[in-house]
Order: C-alpha cells, then sequence, then structure tokens
C-alpha cells in the first residue's frame, strides 16, 4: 500500500553541515523538520574541508572592514560557545584538531607585524606565539609566528554529533520531483513516498542546481569554483594553521589523524587553487615544493600524497568573484543556500529557520525507513598515493 504524504513544515534536502544546523535550528523553533540526504552525510564540502572556524584572517591582511569582516569575525567566538556547551546546539562532543591556528611568514615575504595590531577584522587580536613554544615543524622558523583565534575541528565528528542530536529526523532516500505551489511543496522522492512541507529548503551544495531544475527553477542562481585538495601522510608533525605571503594566507595546512597512527595533512590555498587546472602529479609537485618552502626544516621522506577535487559551490556573484556571506534565495516555498564557509553555517540556519512556521513536534521517521551516515573523510577513500621517498628535493 501507498504510504500516505508526511505533513511537515520544513524538508531539507542536503545533511552537510548547512542541512543539519539548519535542521537544528527549525527544530529549537518549534518546527516541524526533516533533513533527506541522497549518499552519506556531509559526503562533497563538508568532509572536503579543512575544519577551519575562520575568523576573519584574510580581511586583517588586507586591511577590510566591511560587513563580510565584521560577520565571519564573530564567527569563533559563537563556534567556541557551541563547542564548550554553552550555547545550541550543543557541540562539547565534537573532536578537536587545534583550539588555535598558526601564522607565519615564507621566506622573504613581508612582514606581517600589522597583524599584531589587527583590529578591523579579527575580534581577538593575535598574539606572538613564544618562541620555545611553538609548534614543532615552526621552531626553525625565522621571524615571528603568531597566534590567531581560529579554532580547527574534525568534520566527521561535527556531522556525527549532529545527527545524534536528530537522529529521528534524518532520512537517506532520492528527490525525484519537487512540486511547489503558493501554499506549500511536494517532495517526491524515489519509491513513490511523498513528503508535504511549508517549505522545501535546498541545502545539498553543488547538488543544488539539479534540485532546482527539478523544481522549475534556474540552475543559474549557483556557481562552482574549482579546487584540488592536497593530502600528505606519514610521519607528519602536528600543525594547524597559515603560511602567509603578501596580504594572503598562502598555504593552509591542518593536520588529522590517519590509519595505523600515521598522521594526515589537508594543504590548501594557492596549491588548491591552481591544481584545479592541473593534473594530480602536477600539483603534488608543486605541494611539496610550496611545503618545502614554507617549512624548511620539516622532513617529508617517508611520506606519501595524493588529491582530491573539490569543488565549492556557492550562490552566483554578478561579477563571478567569490561571496563572502551565506547566499539564499527564495522562490515562493522552495528556499535554496549555500553556506559559503563552514564558520558561517550557523548564519544560514538562522536566515532560514527565521522563514519557517512553527507547527510542533514532527513525527518520527518510520524505523523501516534507511538513515543516513557519516560520509568518511577523504583521506579513507580509496585513492592513489604518490611516496616521497628523500627529504630533500630531487
Amino acid at each position: 500500500m501507498a504510504r500516505p504524504p508526511i505533513e511537515l513544515d520544513a524538508l531539507i534536502v542536503g545533511g552537510g553541515v548547512a542541512g543539519l544546523m539548519t535542521l537544528d535550528a527549525i527544530h529549537r523553533r518549534g518546527g516541524r523538520a526533516w533533513l533527506i540526504e541522497r549518499d552519506a552525510l556531509g559526503r562533497g564540502q563538508t568532509v572536503w574541508s579543512q575544519g577551519i572556524i575562520h575568523g576573519g584572517l584574510k580581511y586583517a591582511l588586507g586591511g577590510s572592514t566591511g560587513a563580510a569582516a565584521r560577520a565571519v569575525s564573530d564567527m569563533p567566538a559563537r563556534w567556541r560557545a557551541m563547542l564548550d556547551g554553552d550555547r545550541e546546539p550543543n557541540l562539547s562532543a565534537v573532536q578537536m584538531r587545534a583550539d588555535r591556528c598558526a601564522v607565519w611568514a615564507a621566506a622573504g615575504a613581508r612582514s606581517m607585524a600589522g597583524l599584531l595590531g589587527a583590529k578591523l577584522a579579527l575580534r581577538t587580536r593575535p598574539r606572538r606565539w613564544p618562541d620555545d613554544a611553538r609548534p614543532q615543524p615552526l621552531q626553525g622558523i625565522p621571524g615571528m609566528v603568531l597566534s590567531v583565534a581560529e579554532p580547527v575541528l574534525e568534520p566527521t565528528s561535527l556531522l556525527q554529533t549532529l545527527a545524534h542530536h536528530h537522529a529521528g529526523r534524518l532520512l537517506r532516500g532520492e528527490v525525484a520531483g519537487i512540486d511547489a505551489s503558493p501554499d506549500g511543496a511536494a517532495v517526491t522522492l524515489q519509491g513513490g513516498l511523498v513528503i508535504r512541507a511549508a517549505y522545501a529548503v535546498l541545502l545539498a551544495g553543488e547538488g543544488n542546481g539539479q534540485l532546482r531544475q527539478l523544481a522549475g527553477l534556474s540552475e543559474a542562481a549557483m556557481q562552482t569554483r574549482p579546487l584540488r585538495m592536497v593530502l600528505a601522510r606519514g610521519p607528519l608533525p602536528i600543525l594547524n594553521g597559515h603560511c602567509i605571503r603578501g596580504t594572503s594566507p598562502w598555504l593552509t595546512i591542518t593536520t588529522a589523524a590517519g590509519d595505523g597512527g600515521e598522521r594526515v595533512w589537508q594543504i590548501g590555498g594557492e596549491v588548491a587553487e591552481w591544481g584545479a587546472g592541473e593534473t594530480a602529479a602536477a600539483t603534488i609537485r608543486r605541494a611539496i615544493s610550496d611545503v618545502r618552502d614554507a617549512l624548511p626544516s620539516t622532513d617529508l621522506a617517508g611520506t606519501s600524497w595524493s588529491t582530491y577535487e573539490a569543488p565549492r559551490a556557492e550562490r552566483a556573484a554578478s561579477d563571478g568573484g567569490r561571496p563572502d556571506q551565506p547566499g539564499l534565495i527564495q522562490d515562493g516555498r522552495v528556499l535554496t543556500g549555500w553556506p559559503t564557509k563552514l564558520a558561517l553555517a550557523p548564519i544560514l540556519a538562522d536566515s532560514i529557520a527565521a522563514l519557517i512556521p512553527s507547527g510542533g513536534e514532527a513525527p518520527p521517521v518510520d524505523e523501516q525507513l534507511p538513515s543516513p551516515v557519516p560520509a568518511p573523510p577523504p583521506w579513507m577513500e580509496n585513492r592513489t598515493w604518490t611516496p616521497v621517498h628523500s627529504a630533500a628535493p630531487a
């Protein structure tokens, strides 16, 4: 027998950090909401991310004082309150990679002395890291090493924690159709289940394009920025931070635990943007060269390297540039959002939750229906690794 339609205030499509935080915000406001994920929670932009809660470093380097700089500068404090369990959602169970980021200048780069007095875009003033307490890879770096209040969390643990809070509101399935009217949206899933909601909320990252097409909406509302991130694994030291050149971060490295006690570096920055148009082999060669320039005393012998494509979906900008704030579009009863940065997901969640009516507690998802689980991090997927046999360049 066909199942009767489910009645909700909001159906969220997309189980990354934006979708899960929006589900939480709607639920806490008294709205009836479910979340549907086609594959695994966070697969794509959330698990591809380095887990940094950005607080405005690039704006401080560039001297910006705009609305975007002010918005992102509040994020580390808000996330710290959630991570400490002092603000909802309670994220005290989330595993942390670091409570702050290191910032240092590449050899020959302009001094970062101006960052010490930066108040325009950083809510918390950077502090000089004592020379005798620097992270091990930075102990031989000439010049200052600064500490900036940007916590680094483990994205997979974040997904697990948020999913645990809403276990009865998560459904794994694929959307087959979206029929919106002035009164609401009927979302049909593969298999025939129909969910009727006051609002359909599309938060599927790059998948928003296809979902908008199903709803009869323009895909031109979204732009995609290609990136090729780099991974290194092996006997690496712990490091979470940014190497600066000029007025922007040049190389960003975060450290996660791999299998068998090894460590994994996720490497982004200019090399990830450059590598989007290059082969994996060329990107790895440049990444190794950049790391040796940024960390000349670090021994890379015994490490293996890989890359993964990590395109970032964003609300389209009229000039094609990068947006600095969350993007949200309302087309009647269909809402489409992009958080832009991991750190900004709570702002997008608040904006969406404010539009959703409050209809009481949602019925739990039928236990016979499949539930999504968090996606693995990129280094745990089946991929090709290139070994580095020597500590010195060839």
